[in-house]
C-alpha cells in the first residue's frame, strides 16, 4: 500500500484541471487598431482572459489579479508567459477604450475586440456565456429641476399686451437663490455688464480694496473635483452642473466637500474659513420663475418678503406706485383648460408645469394658451418650435429629435442605441503551447498566488522549467504513508 501510494501522481492545480482540445487560431482587433492573430501568441503558455471597460467590479480585479500573477512569474518564466484578454463588450470597447483601460491599470498585454459576430465566435470556443442588456433609461434619482427640463414653461404677458412662452432654463443664478432662500442666507447682488455679480453672502461682503472676492466653483463630476467656474454665474446652466460653490478667494477652497446625493446644492466658505452648504430640493413655482426668465435673458426681480417671495418687476417693469396694476400670477387649470388666479404664493405651487405671470387687469381668457409659441416649418428644421426670445430662444424638439450639436435653434434626429450592460459568466484560462486549455479559473473568485502555482505546475508538466519538487511526495502524501504504515504494524504486533 505504500509503495502504491508513493508511487501516486500529485493533483496539483488549485483550479479546475481540464483536458479540452486546442481552441485553434483566431483573428481579431487589438488595442493598437491592429490585426491579431492567437497564433501570434507564441509562448508556451497563455493565459486568455475575458473582460469588459465598462465592468464595475469583477473585470478590475481580474486585470489586477493578472497584473500581479505577471509580475510574482519565476524569472525563468518571464518570457515563456503569455497574456491575452479579450472583450466581452465590442460595441463599446474599441481599441482607443481598451488602450485608456490598459494605461488606467499599468498593463501591457494584448487587449482585444473586433466585429461582433467575429468576437461572439471566439467567445463559443471558450465557453463564454455574455449577454446584453437594456438598462432603463429612467432614473429614479434625477433630480427635480432636471425632471422638468423641456415640460415647464412660463406664459409672460407684457402690460401691453403681447405675450411670449419662456422655457425652465434654470441658471448658476437661479441655483445659488433657491439654495440661499431654503438656508436662509443673504445675498448682496448687483448687475453689471457682465451680469449678476455676487459681492456678499450672509453679511460677508467683498471689500473695495478687492483683497479678497467671492469666486465660483463647479463640481466635475467625472474627475469628482471642485473647478474654477470658467463662465460667469448667469451663464451657468444648472441643468448640467448642479453642484456649486461660492469661497472666498482669502478663504481655503480645499475644505469644499464633495456632494452627497443628487439634490442640487450650493457649498459655501466664507473668509474665516466657517463653511455652509444648502440643497435646492422642491421645485416650486419660485424656481419655475426665476429659472424660465433667466434662462431667456429677462432681467425679473424677485423680493423675498414676510410671506414668502413676491415678483416685484419684468424687464424693468414694476408697478406704480400708486399700486394702479400689479403683477399677478395665474396657473393652468388642467381640468378645464384655462387659466385661473393663483390662490397661493409662488412658494406654495409644488412641480409647477405651467404658470403665467400678467399684469392683474390682464383677465384670464385674454392669457394665450401654453404651447402657443408655434412657428413655420422652416424653422427648428421643421422638428419643433421655438421657445424665448433673444439669447434665451431655443427649439422645443418634437420627440426623437434633440438640439444639434452647439445649436439649440436646429432639431436633429436622435442616433442612439439603448444604453445596456453586459451579463456574463466568464472564465480565465491557462492554455499549453498548442493552444489546448489545460486549466480554468472561474470570475475572479481566486487567489494570485494560487494561479501562479497552477502556471509554474504546467510549465514542470510540460517540461518547460525543471521540476523543484521532482518524484517529492506532497506533505498530505507523506501523513498517509505514515497513517497507513503505522496501522499495518499494529495489526502486525496484535497478530503476533
Amino acid at each position: 500500500m505504500s509503495v502504491a501510494l508513493i508511487g501516486a501522481p500529485v493533483s496539483a492545480y488549485n483550479g479546475i484541471q481540464l483536458s479540452s482540445a486546442s481552441v485553434g487560431n483566431f483573428t481579431l482587433v487589438d488595442h493598437n487598431g491592429s490585426e491579431y492573430m492567437f497564433s501570434d501568441a507564441t509562448e508556451e503558455i497563455v493565459v486568455v482572459s475575458f473582460l469588459f471597460t465598462r465592468c464595475p467590479d469583477v473585470c478590475p480585479v481580474l486585470t489586477q489579479n493578472l497584473k500581479f500573477v505577471q509580475e510574482t512569474l519565476p524569472a525563468e518564466l518571464e518570457d515563456k508567459v503569455g497574456f491575452v484578454s479579450i472583450t466581452l463588450d465590442p460595441k463599446y470597447d474599441t481599441p482607443e477604450v481598451l488602450s485608456d483601460y490598459m494605461e488606467m491599470h499599468g498593463v501591457d498585454w494584448p487587449h482585444l475586440t473586433g466585429p461582433v459576430d467575429d468576437v461572439k465566435d471566439v467567445w463559443s470556443v471558450f465557453a463564454i456565456d455574455a449577454r446584453e442588456y437594456v438598462v432603463d433609461a429612467h432614473d429614479d434619482n434625477i433630480s427635480d429641476m432636471e425632471g422638468q427640463v423641456h415640460d415647464s414653461s412660463i406664459v409672460y404677458v407684457r402690460p401691453d399686451g403681447t405675450a411670449e412662452e419662456l422655457m425652465f432654463l434654470p441658471t448658476g443664478m437661479t441655483l445659488t437663490a433657491s439654495a440661499a432662500y431654503e438656508a436662509g442666507w443673504t445675498l448682496n447682488t448687483s448687475d453689471t455688464q457682465y451680469g449678476t455679480m455676487v459681492n456678499g453672502i450672509n453679511g460677508y461682503d467683498a471689500p473695495e480694496d478687492w483683497s479678497w472676492w467671492w469666486s465660483l466653483k463647479l463640481f466635475n463630476e467625472e474627475n469628482q473635483r471642485w473647478e474654477d467656474s470658467p463662465v460667469g454665474v448667469d451663464s451657468v446652466n444648472a441643468l448640467e452642473d448642479e453642484h456649486l460653490a461660492w469661497y472666498a478667494t482669502s478663504g481655503n477652497a480645499s475644505l469644499l466637500e464633495v456632494p452627497s446625493g443628487d439634490t442640487p446644492s450650493v457649498q459655501v466658505v466664507f473668509p474665516d474659513n466657517t463653511t455652509a452648504a444648502s440643497n435646492a430640493p422642491n421645485f416650486t413655482g419660485f424656481h419655475l420663475t426665476q429659472g424660465a426668465f433667466d434662462g431667456a435673458d429677462i432681467d425679473v426681480d424677485i423680493q423675498d418678503g414676510s410671506w414668502g417671495h413676491y415678483l416685484n418687476s419684468i424687464d424693468g417693469v414694476s408697478p406704480p406706485s400708486d399700486w394702479s396694476w400689479w403683477w399677478e400670477l395665474h396657473v393652468w387649470n388642467e381640468t378645464s383648460n384655462a387659466w385661473e388666479g393663483s390662490a397661493v404664493g409662488m412658494d406654495s405651487i409644488d412641480e409647477p408645469m405651467t404658470i403665467a405671470w400678467a399684469s392683474n387687469n390682464t383677465s384670464d381668457d385674454a392669457i394665450p394658451a401654453p404651447g402657443f409659441a408655434v412657428v413655420d416649418d422652416s424653422e427648428c428644421n421643421g422638428y419643433g418650435w421655438v421657445m424665448g426670445s433673444g439669447n434665451g430662444a431655443h427649439c422645443m424638439c418634437d420627440e426623437g429629435y434633440e438640439w444639434a450639436e452647439d445649436n439649440m435653434m436646429q432639431c436633429v434626429l436622435v442616433e442612439s442605441e439603448a444604453e445596456y450592460t453586459v451579463g456574463h459568466f466568464a472564465y480565465t484560462y491557462i492554455l499549453d503551447e498548442n493552444k489546448n486549455p489545460r486549466v480554468r479559473y472561474v470570475d475572479d473568485s481566486w487567489l494570485a498566488s494560487d494561479f501562479v502555482e497552477d502556471v509554474i505546475e504546467l510549465a514542470e508538466r510540460e517540461l518547460i522549467i525543471e521540476s523543484e519538487s521532482e518524484e517529492v511526495p506532497s506533505v498530505g502524501l507523506i501523513v498517509s504513508v505514515a497513517v497507513v504504515s503505522m496501522a499495518a504494524i499494529s495489526l502486525r504486533s496484535k497478530s503476533e
